[in-house]
């Protein structure tokens, strides 16, 4: 840990846009739990580039229009002589460059994944949208499922568990965690049909959502509406040509899962 208030500082102005970054990311994709040296230096070099793109922009506008911006040259030739007389405008700029760049850094981790969810890619968002969805052995199996062949879709998904009873609606939400744990969950929500363990028929189940846990999840069936792969354009099919074509969102036929 830093020992003096500038170090702290530097720390800080190092580390938050990296840190804006890591956070984005996770809230918008799936992903394997990194070793602590991967993330460290995710963090620093998300920070870096980011930083470095912001000074960019800053020497242009001072280029540009030099009276508007404080004057680095004298800044590092007097140091804190200059810093004192003019501490109101530098502090206003170093806090609107971090500000930019953590802005910026945190577009860069979510942007792919916005990309990905529009309804038709092209151009340089079809390549960011590939390149969020990352290769399948970096994700879940409910991740491919769920986000990776139709992207902001709200698929109709199908469980059996291990009772012998089956469960299906809407899915609402799951746990994007990478790793293919038994200790997670996801939420359907209605229309909720449910078939008890023995009966041959699923019927409607008076509930709005529905928690089931992967733990007694013995096989699951997704379907995707139709307007997914009409909306998705012969493009963005031939980038996931691994993904199933889209079905209709009543099915699956609960009646033959007994």
């Amino acid at each position: 840990m830093p020992a003096t208030f500038t170090g702290l500082v530097l720390l800080v102005v190092i580390l938050l846009p990296g840190l804006a970054y890591m956070v984005v990311r996770e809230r918008s994709g799936s992903g394997r739990q990194l070793s602590a040296f991967r993330e460290t230096g995710a963090v620093v070099f998300a920070s870096v580039v980011s930083e470095l793109a912001v000074a960019g922009v800053f020497a242009g506008v001072r280029i540009l229009w030099p009276q508007t911006t404080p004057d680095v040259g004298r800044l590092i030739r007097e140091g804190g002589g200059y810093a004192r007389l003019h501490y109101g405008p530098l502090a206003l700029w170093a806090a609107g460059l971090l500000i930019a760049a953590t802005a910026l850094a945190g577009l860069a981790a979510g942007a792919p994944s916005l990309a990905a969810r529009a309804r038709r890619p092209a151009g340089l968002a079809a390549v960011a949208a590939r390149w969020a969805s990352g290769h399948p052995s970096a994700a879940s199996a409910w991740w491919v499922m769920f986000e990776s062949w139709f992207p902001g879709e709200n698929p109709h998904v199908g469980c059996v568990l291990d009772d012998g009873s089956y469960t299906e609606g809407r899915l609402a939400s799951f746990n994007t965690d990478a790793d293919d744990s038994p200790d997670r969950d996801l939420i359907l929500i209605d229309p909720i049909r449910y078939r008890p363990p023995g009966a041959t028929e699923a019927k409607p189940y008076p509930a709005g959502a529905v928690c089931i846990s992967a733990r007694r999840v013995v096989a699951m069936f997704v379907s995707y509406p139709p307007a997914a792969a009409a909306a998705a354009g012969p493009g963005a099919q031939a980038g996931q040509a691994s993904g199933p074509a889209a079905t209709s969102a009543s099915a699956p036929a609960s009646q033959d899962q007994g």
